[in-house]
């Protein structure tokens, strides 16, 4: 089918509405972030590792609703970049820090995204994403 005779994204369920717009975000902002090395996906880690550190990959997984092997990756990714450090927890799970490096890279990264999202800022309150969240992590 051609994008000429498809329906428009009025006519779109929920589930695809969410879907295709989260992905059109994460490409823009993964355009503008991967020259810092950086991607939507690891920005997110970033984010959620300076606000409630020290925290564990396992925790960090869950948080992020991610398999723990998904994120096996990214600890050494940021360790080069100076981003993070970690030690290793009595059960083996390594609780992560963000370093001050890293901080600098987050804030940079985050003012970034805020420009991006500048505009845009009136379409996320009517969505109520915060509440759909919790109610599907019930």
């Amino acid at each position: 089918m051609s994008l000429a005779h498809s329906t428009g994204p009025e006519s779109w369920p929920t589930h695809r509405l969410l879907s295709i717009a989260a992905r059109l975000d994460e490409l823009r902002i993964n355009r503008n972030l991967t020259h810092r090395g950086l991607t939507k996906g690891s920005l997110d880690l970033l984010e959620s590792v300076a606000e409630l550190e020290p925290l564990t990959v396992s925790d960090l997984a869950t948080l992020l609703c991610v398999r723990k092997q998904s994120l096996g990756r990214w600890p050494a990714a940021f360790r080069d970049l100076g981003s993070w450090a970690g030690n290793a927890a009595a059960t083996g799970d390594i609780r992560t820090r963000v370093t001050h490096q890293g901080r600098k890279v987050l804030t940079t990264a985050e003012a970034l995204v805020q420009r991006l999202t500048q505009n845009k800022s009136d379409i996320e309150p009517a969505l109520h994403l915060e509440r759909y969240i919790r109610d599907l992590r019930m």
